[in-house]
């Protein structure tokens, strides 16, 4: 048996795992800055609200074979931004926001890099792949536009 979008969820799982132990750490290391905490608590929820997503669609997909070639790039390209994701000097809420930013987007422009290996043709943007990667797009987008959103308050 081949690789399918199963095997991308799950690596984007684990991203997301990591990514919330991450701010919930953080929250607890900066819990002096409330802040800090109050954004901590809610992009945790936000983690887990995408964990309990893409579990929903793995559970929900017929997934269509991905050529090895292709899942070996895609692979490679998630596990280098999972490499990158390196927690800076956190000082104040401004701070926080930046880098919580800066890894949504990156997650973000990961996900188009690896939904644009999926199109060899026209028909490929047809695909349950390609969808489910849409799909997970317009969610990540959301959350970068409520962090700016934010940014711009403070």
């Amino acid at each position: 048996m081949g690789y399918n979008v199963v095997d991308v969820l799950n690596k984007a799982i684990n991203i997301t795992i990591r990514k919330r132990s991450i701010y919930e750490s953080l929250g607890q290391r900066k819990c002096d800055i409330l802040a800090v905490k109050i954004m901590s608590k809610a992009l945790v929820k936000e983690m887990d609200r995408t964990i309990q997503y893409y579990e929903k669609l793995k559970n929900e997909v017929e997934p269509e074979e991905i050529d090895f070639y292709i899942y070996d790039k895609i692979s490679f390209l998630i596990d280098e931004f999972n490499k990158k994701i390196n927690v800076t000097e956190i000082n104040n809420i401004k701070d926080y926001l930046k880098f919580s930013l800066d890894v949504e987007k990156g997650g973000k422009s990961v996900l188009i890099d690896v939904q644009g290996r999926f199109v060899k043709n026209k028909s490929d943007i047809n695909t349950k792949t390609y969808k489910i990667l849409s799909d997970i797009i317009y969610n990540k987008e959301k959350l970068i536009t409520t962090l700016e959103k934010i940014m711009k308050i403070e």
